[in-house]
């Protein structure tokens, strides 16, 4: 296994496009060398799992619990007598349960 790899290599091994990779090492964000001047670019395989790992993104935290549904009210007693223990709305206006006397 070669321990320096070149952009064709490296863009291979990271599964992006070559012009990703040049694009990575102008931001400075991969580590590597050039030889002989601007042509010969080479990178190891160390540099281009450092680059995947700065850039991945943590897994959220467990989902937040639903808070648990708050008891129903206590019956309601009306000052005419009787009680209702819920009220709805509903297309048809207000429906009262156990009816109100």
């Amino acid at each position: 296994m070669k321990l320096w790899l070149n952009v064709a290599e490296g863009a291979e091994y990271a599964g992006v496009c070559k012009d990703l990779t040049y694009d990575a090492f102008a931001a400075g964000q991969i580590r590597h060398i050039r030889i002989g001047g601007r042509r010969a670019i080479r990178m190891k395989r160390e540099s281009i799992d450092a680059w995947f790992e700065r850039q991945a993104v943590e897994a959220p935290a467990e989902a937040p619990q639903a808070t648990p549904p708050t008891p129903a009210s206590p019956p309601v007693t009306l000052a005419a007598g009787g009680t209702w223990t819920s009220v709805s709305c509903s297309p048809r206006g207000i429906d009262i349960a156990n009816g109100a006397s």
